[in-house]
Order: C-alpha cells, then sequence, then structure tokens
C-alpha cells in the first residue's frame, strides 16, 4: 500500500561526513516512505524542502544553513554524537544545535532509559559539597561556533568567581587529552574516564558539553550556558550549588533518552519526529 506522502527533508550530505551519521541516514532513508516523508538528499544546502536534516550542527556551513532554514519558516533535524551509548545511537536536536528548547516540554516514557542501561541509576553520592570544582573545556568545533575568546572569557570569569568565593581546588578538564588548557589552569584533570574526573566535585561548570549529563547522573551540580542540560541547570554560579532534585535528575535523563536513536530504530525515529514537529 502506497503511503500519502505528508512532508519532505532535505537530507545535505555536508562533507565530511561522520560514519555514524551515514549510517544513520541511510536507515532514515529506506523508512522515510513508509512514514509518508520524502527524502531529498543534497550536498549543498538549497532550502526547497518544509524540513531540514543535517549532521554536526556546529559546523559553520551546517550551521549556517540550519539558522536559514528555521529563519524562513521550516524546521530542522540535527545529529551528532550521542550522550551515551555512541558505539551503536547518534543524538537529535530540532531547530538548534543542542535539545534544551524540547527536552522537557512533557514528560516521555522511561522505556527508552532503561532499555540503554543494564542497570541504570542515578548516582547522588558521588557529589561532595566541599570538593573541588571541575571546569569542563569545549572542543574545537564548538569554540569556532561560539568565538573562542567569548568561551575562554567565560571560563577565566568562572574560575575567578568561584576562587573568589571558596578555598578549594579548581581543576581544568580539556575536552581531548591533548587539548590545550588555559593558562590560569594550575590543576588539570585528563583522566579517561569521565566518572573518575568527576567523582567528589562540588561543582561542574562547563559552556556545554556532554560532561554536564554525566554530572547530573551523577547527582553533581552543574552551571552550562548551552547543551542539553542547560534545561534543567542554572547558567551563573549560585551562592549555595545544589544538586537538582532527584525527581528532576532522572525526569531529565529519562527524556533525554528519546534524543538518541540507533539505525534500527529509524521507523519509530520518524514517528516521533512528526509528533515534535507537528
Amino acid at each position: 500500500m502506497t503511503v500519502a506522502t505528508k512532508t519532505a527533508v532535505e537530507l545535505v550530505h555536508f562533507q565530511p561526513e561522520n560514519p555514524r551519521g551515514t549510517a544513520m541516514f541511510r536507515a532514515l532513508s529506506a523508512a522515510a516512505p513508509a512514514a509518508g516523508i520524502e527524502v531529498l538528499e543534497t550536498t549543498a544546502y538549497r532550502g526547497e524542502s518544509p524540513w531540514l536534516m543535517v549532521w554536526g550542527p556546529g559546523a559553520p556551513a551546517r550551521r549556517d544553513a540550519i539558522r536559514a532554514h528555521v529563519a524562513n519558516g521550516g524546521r530542522a533535524i540535527c545529529f551528532d554524537l550521542a550522550y551515551w551509548r555512541r558505539e551503536s545511537k547518534v543524538r537529535v536536536s530540532f531547530d538548534a544545535p543542542h535539545p534544551q528548547a524540547h527536552v522537557m516540554t512533557r514528560a516521555l516514557a522511561v522505556d527508552r532509559l532503561r532499555d540503554d542501561f543494564d542497570s541504570f541509576a542515578l548516582e547522588p553520592d558521588e557529589w561532595d559539597p566541599t570538593g573541588p570544582v571541575v571546569i569542563a573545556g569545549i572542543g574545537d568545533k564548538a569554540r569556532v561556533q561560539y568565538g573562542a575568546n567569548v568561551v575562554d572569557e567565560w571560563e577565566a570569569d568562572m574560575m575567578r568567581a568561584c576562587a573568589a568565593r571558596w578555598s578549594r581546588p579548581i581543576i581544568y578538564r580539556p575536552k581531548k587529552s591533548d587539548s590545550p588548557v588555559p593558562a590560569w589552569a594550575t590543576r588539570v584533570s585528563r583522566a579517561p574516564v569521565i566518572h573518575t574526573a568527576l567523582r567528589g566535585a562540588s561543582l561542574v561548570i562547563t559552556w556545554h558539553s556532554n560532561v554536564a549529563v554525566d554530572a547530573v547522573r551523577m547527582g553533581i551540580p552543574v552551571v552550562c550556558r548551552d547543551g542539553a542540560a542547560a534545561a534543567v541547570c542554572p547558567s551563573e554560579l549560585p551562592e549555595q550549588p545544589q544538586p537538582l532534585p532527584l525527581d528532576l535528575s532522572a525526569r531529565f535523563l529519562a527524556n533525554l533518552a528519546w534524543f538518541q536513536w540507533a539505525p534500527s530504530e529509524a521507523p519509530a525515529f520518524w514517528t516521533f519526529a512528526q509528533e515534535l514537529l507537528s
């Protein structure tokens, strides 16, 4: 039976394209006709379809295409590396590089989070209110997106504010093990396992990073300017940082699991996307 076309999406294959993105796009294109979606595949943005779909929304050309499309009344579906289960899933956001505008708009079923973890549990005992402050850096692509000087100044301002308020260590965590560190960083953590780097922290500060999501799960307070965690975490330094209430952090993580998808879930993704974008 032929399914009537409900909408069309321009899938732009910007190069280079991450192999995980390519696999996801292949699955989505195959599942699209059954969902009533026409996929127009291009290698440069045209802006002729109601929806736009891209990988890596932080890169300049892709970011510009997203902004232009949304400004003209279209909707954008943006994929990137996942928050967890990175070997099998990719994350998605709509109309922006990160999903904070949509992740907490309604309560979503907890099944996806449970399916992602054999024994998922919040870890609120990882917080030490007298422990160090961890400032987590962002990647090179994101620094270009927001302005390297802007990010550097914000991180330095956060460091100075923390130093003035508390007599506790301030540890800088670079995005990658070989990433440069700011001149003010006298203590640096390059621990390969993120839980090791965050365990016992009193506060995690980041412009935006998946580290914020890890900290929420670990029951550690977060300050962030952008990213998924900005939906529930403050952007300003609080007088006395406190972890999110357990019911709020649990709801946030359960909802965020709906913003991660595997290629095998392509038909279900189209149903989710149509409901969100309708």
